[in-house]
């Protein structure tokens, strides 16, 4: 029994844990994820230790049980504290009375709830073709699943366009991953969940066009899914998030409209869940804290494993074909922060302080930009929180939760 306690108390505790060193971070990952999301259950199952504990007058437990309290306790209210002085600063002291009072009564209420009921939603259109990459041999088909708002729920006219993540190389779309679609679609959004062409059957820039393919079919049926097509917001996370910002700061930039179509491509709003907004900064932090896996027979074995050149195993060089000294213009080109001036639109970057692979200075770094060029930008750094911290236990994460609390609040502002 004091051996399963130990276990959790050391689970617990690795949310104190940000270390500099890649390997001992990747290792660490999926202990912290635990113990960001279910940090709630854990201040339960410590207080019950602590109780087990004085009765048995065991100080062994009542150690155990009052430090995994505390631990738990301390980063389930550090993640839920209110930080809403950047909506203040981006948007005015009166930018709540600004949400439509339709929108703000189907709000969440709170930053997190204990029972997270999934709100209903409205018809789900199935493998939804948006159109074709033509970088591939035989023109990869691109695909969407479209999540319609309840039939009792007014439309807002906004679509949000979401991109996955997965480094580029993995992933695919998940309508029902979320629990947060479900809350958008009930507030009378549309959501259209989006495939796009990996590396390596496509270049970042690829990417980016596939994404605004999305942008161009919906804008295209705007009339027909009953949207304002001035009104269409990306979100992504990781690589998604990365994909999303890109496609947002270049909207109609020649290099980077696809097919050389007339529809415009610029965007109401983005939202970025720990998307890399500068690519030389991620590589060479990549390359430094991940050494060890990049080389040797480590890196070997996962290349072997994946059956062709992994992301992580080759460094961001094997994404771009090649390092920052080698090709300097295209990092430039696939890097978010490259474009920001005063017409980049309304951004929200949500990030959490331990993320493994990107780091939350970057986001600063990308905020600073946005607020110098006077863009509405809203920052909610989650402390402790690692990479993908949304994706795990969501209707128990108080992490998940908080930043969907406010991704719905950025997003009612931009109808």
């Amino acid at each position: 029994m004091r051996l399963f306690i130990l276990v959790i108390a050391v689970i617990a505790h690795t949310i104190l844990l940000n270390p500099r060193s890649g390997p001992l971070h990747f290792l660490l990952w999926l202990p912290k994820l635990l113990a960001d999301a279910l940090s709630p259950v854990l201040v339960g199952w410590h207080t019950f230790v602590v109780l087990m504990g004085l009765k048995r007058r065991d100080w062994v437990l009542l150690l155990l049980g009052g430090m995994g309290t505390a631990v738990s306790l301390k980063h389930f209210t550090d993640v839920t504290t209110p930080q809403e002085n950047d909506f203040t600063e981006a948007f005015g002291l009166d930018w709540q009375a600004r949400i439509p009072a339709e929108i703000q009564a189907n709000l969440s209420t709170r930053r997190w709830q204990p029972l997270f009921k999934q709100a209903p939603h409205g018809l789900i259109e199935w493998d939804v073709e948006y159109g074709s990459n033509p970088d591939t041999p035989d023109d990869v088909r691109l695909f969407a699943d479209i999540m319609h708002p309840p039939d009792h729920v007014a439309r807002s006219g906004l679509a949000l366009i979401y991109v996955h993540g997965g480094g580029w190389a993995y992933g695919k779309r998940n309508i029902g991953k979320f629990p947060y679609f479900r809350q958008l679609s009930a507030q009378g959004h549309l959501i259209m969940d989006i495939d796009y062409t990996l590396n390596p059957k496509t270049s970042v820039p690829g990417m980016a066009m596939d994404v605004k393919r999305a942008i161009i079919w919906l804008k295209t049926n705007a009339e027909r899914y009953q949207i304002n097509p001035e009104r269409v917001v990306l979100a992504g996370q990781s690589a998604g998030g990365h994909l999303s910002l890109l496609a947002a700061y270049t909207g109609n930039y020649p290099g980077l409209q696809p097919d050389g179509s007339p529809v415009d491509t610029a965007v109401r709003a983005v939202i970025s869940y720990y998307g890399p907004p500068d690519m030389a900064a991620l590589h060479d932090d990549v390359e430094a804290r991940f050494t060890v896996l990049l080389k040797g027979q480590m890196g070997q074995s996962l290349q072997e494993r994946a059956g062709h050149e992994h992301t992580l195993a080759h460094g961001i060089a094997g994404l771009v074909g090649g390092s920052v000294l080698d090709a300097p213009e295209m990092y430039r080109l696939i890097s978010p922060i490259t474009y920001v001036d005063a017409e980049c639109p309304p951004t929200l970057l949500i990030h959490g302080t331990h993320d493994l692979l990107v780091s939350y200075r970057e986001v600063e770094r990308l905020l600073v930009a946005l607020r110098q060029h006077d863009v509405p930008s809203v920052y909610i750094p989650l402390p402790g929180c690692d990479h993908s911290f949304e994706s795990v236990l969501p209707r128990i994460s108080p992490s998940a939760q908080t930043s969907a609390y406010y991704m719905e609040r950025f997003i009612a502002l931009m109808v």
